[in-house]
């Protein structure tokens, strides 16, 4: 294996995992519209960096946690769901970030390529923000798992129990708009859903259990990103639209397997 190679392999097998991981925490929060909020916040915040001469990281996760920080308070002060309040952010961060490319002179491929993902974007020293990504929410998941669990399943009883439910519901909110950003450059703002959601939900169908939905939606979504980058390279195919194919047919193939357990249970 070339250092090419291991470096493509990191980044599927850290970067899979940290959206796995975020997926499964949107998912339980039902929240699965924020990681595609989440990603278009960034990818603005990518394009922005470019007129205004900032890293683009640093600026796009700027961009992404700003827009997570204003979902809970908007919706708490209007009395909107709060997938209506990101339906409005997604749709303004979206006009910006086009606004910016169509106004950008001369490096208007390179921002194309992050919103659909280029693998020669990704270097060493980017795995390390992907297997942070990966680790933070883990380690938060697993020091405060009766508290984590409370939250993400009803953050009104969470509170009423004495938990401090509006940090730890910020804080996961902040893990994932850190995956979703460091993830950008690989499979693009405009796929990055997919490899968010579709694990995380593949995940529910075949396990049960806390723990062993969350270890399946980490696993998934390391094979979802390897698969993509696999049938990327071989067939010369987009990172980003590879990745959305293959997650897709894990989630296909997971819900074909629950559905046939489920109806060879009701046949006995």
């Amino acid at each position: 294996m070339t250092a090419l190679e291991l470096k493509w392999l990191l980044t599927g097998l850290l970067g899979g995992a940290g959206c796995g991981l975020a997926g499964f925490i949107l998912v339980s929060m039902n929240l699965p519209f924020m990681g595609i909020c989440l990603a278009h916040a960034a990818l603005a915040g990518a394009v922005l960096s470019y007129f205004i001469g900032t890293p683009i990281l640093a600026t796009a996760l700027v961009a992404s946690l700003t827009t997570a920080a204003l979902i809970g308070p908007m919706a708490d002060k209007t009395r909107t769901h709060a997938n209506t309040v990101m339906s409005v952010l997604f749709s303004l961060t979206l006009g910006l970030a086009f606004l910016g490319i169509g106004l950008l002179q001369h490096q208007r491929t390179d921002v194309l390529s992050l919103m659909w993902g280029n693998l020669l974007l990704v270097r060493w020293v980017d795995l390390w923000p992907l297997g942070i990504a990966a680790l933070l929410p883990l380690l938060l998941l697993s020091l405060l798992g009766k508290e984590t669990k409370a939250v993400l399943f009803d953050r009104d009883i969470a509170r009423a129990s004495g938990i401090h439910a509006t940090a730890i519901y910020y804080a996961m909110i902040a893990f994932c708009g850190f995956t979703v950003t460091v993830n950008l450059n690989v499979v693009g703002g405009l796929m990055l859903y997919s490899l968010l959601i579709n694990p995380a939900v593949a995940a529910l169908q075949l396990a049960k259990g806390y723990k062993s939905v969350v270890a399946l939606s980490m696993a998934l979504g390391a094979l979802a990103a390897l698969g993509g980058l696999t049938v990327s390279l071989v067939l010369d195919w987009p990172a980003g639209a590879s990745i959305v194919l293959v997650s897709s047919l894990i989630y296909a193939l997971s819900l074909g397997f629950s559905t046939a357990r489920t109806a060879y249970a009701e046949s006995r």
